[in-house]
């Protein structure tokens, strides 16, 4: 019996070892098995998960320096208009070019000055037009918008300026969700350019933040802005506010109040262009020695009362520029410049004062007046872009005289609207 249990058992290992060895599939070598990958490899350390889109953190962008040329809505900065102030958006459909004005970029259609874009005397900035406030569709504002490329934070970094001095409304910085997210007053940063407050803004991919300026009434603006946006920055130094280069500023305050016999402006005879109902004439010149009478005066759709020579070269009021001013436009250097007339009522010597400005920063160089073919004064008006020079000199005529006041175009093809005010009375 126990010689039977001691061969049974014997049985049941070889069995067991039979068994094992097949399972494990033990090396021929009989060498020990070398431990599994699990064993042998230490974990390594979990990789930072790359931002969405492959978007590094710190990158930036720059509407000057990225403005898109060739596709509006095709990139983070895209260009559009709005004609309800900023409630709704569309797309600008048209990149143009128009060097009689020295400017160049998106607008809604071709031939319009609402949009995005440049303005060649204003380095450093996009200029965003309206034509009037922008509240019932009668009037568009050009919209500049940020298209976020990743989800995440940005940093709102800009420099904004309203040099013309026109009625801007605030800068609005405002999300697609209408969050508005930043806004600056406009009405001061006159003489220079300023630097916003760095706000952070948090968006989703594709979410798009709307910027724009309007027109506080009917008229005319031009706002400008350098913006960048900066991607979940590194460091704190994009917080911090930089130096606003200074700029000299040539002028003077203008007065308007002061006495005169005749004041140009407040004369401003839209019956006659000829000087039937009193002193004033409007008429134009390519020569500054022969003066064509204008042709026909209209009360324009946008906001400019003027008299036109044949051509449509103009000069009057306009409701789109602070001041007592006559504008006087020509379309370049060689073309028909606009001419505003003094006829003398009488023999004497007559002193003319007043300002001349140039708040579009156009080539124009000087304003002339000349009487019977000479040169009586000239005064210079290329640097007086912020507030206008003074201008006075005396001129002796005989009764029915007239001296013309004149301001050409140094640029073949590049637009001059220059504005004068006139006040005269009899020298003492």
């Amino acid at each position: 019996m126990k010689k039977l249990l001691v061969t049974l058992m014997t049985a049941v290992m070889v069995c067991s070892l039979a068994a094992c060895g097949k399972e494990q599939d033990k090396p021929a070598t009989g060498n020990t098995p070398e431990p599994t990958q699990e064993e042998t490899t230490s974990p390594e350390p979990t990789a930072e998960p790359e931002n969405e889109g492959g978007l590094e953190a710190g990158t930036t962008f720059d509407s000057v320096a990225d403005f898109n040329v060739a596709e509006g809505q095709n990139g983070p900065w895209q260009y559009y208009f709005s004609g309800d102030n900023g409630e709704t958006f569309d797309a600008c459909g048209s990149y143009d070019e128009y060097p009689d004005a020295s400017v160049k970029g998106w607008h809604p259609w071709e031939g319009s000055y609402i949009g995005v874009g440049f303005n060649d005397n204003v380095e450093g900035f996009l200029e965003l037009n309206t034509d009037g406030v922008s509240k019932d569709f009668s009037n568009q504002m050009g919209v500049l918008a940020f298209e976020a490329p990743a989800a995440g934070k940005y940093v709102i970094t800009a420099k904004v300026w309203n040099p013309w001095g026109q009625p801007c409304d605030v800068f609005t910085f405002k999300k697609q969700d209408g969050t508005v997210v930043l806004s600056v007053d406009m009405t001061e940063i006159v003489d220079n350019y300023a630097y916003v407050t760095p706000t952070d803004v948090q968006m989703e991919k594709g979410e798009k933040l709307y910027i724009y300026c309007n027109s506080t009434d009917s008229s005319w603006v031009s706002a400008y802005i350098g913006c960048t946006m900066v991607y979940e920055p590194v460091d704190d130094s994009v917080y911090t506010v930089p130096e606003v280069e200074e700029r000299e500023v040539k002028g003077v305050e203008p007065d308007f109040t002061k006495e005169a016999v005749y004041n140009a402006y407040q004369e401003f005879d839209k019956e006659n262009a000829e000087g039937a109902n009193g002193v004033w004439l409007y008429a134009s010149t390519t020569d500054g020695a022969d003066f064509v009478p204008a042709v026909e005066y209209r009360d324009t759709d946008y906001d400019a009362d003027e008299w036109f020579s044949e051509d449509g070269t103009g000069i009057g009021t306009v409701g789109y520029l602070e001041g007592e001013y006559l504008e006087m436009n020509t379309p370049g250097s060689g073309a028909t410049m606009m001419a505003l007339g003094f006829k003398a009522p009488a023999d004497g010597t007559f002193t003319f004062s007043g300002y001349a400005f140039n708040p579009c920063s156009q080539s124009a160089e000087k304003f002339y007046a000349v009487l019977n073919g000479e040169t009586v004064s000239e005064f210079e008006i290329a640097e007086f872009t912020s507030l206008p020079n003074e201008y006075s000199f005396d001129a002796a005529m005989s009764e029915g005289d007239v001296l013309y006041f004149y301001c050409p175009s140094t640029t073949e093809g590049g637009w001059v609207s220059a504005y004068l005010s006139v006040f005269v009375n009899t020298a003492e």
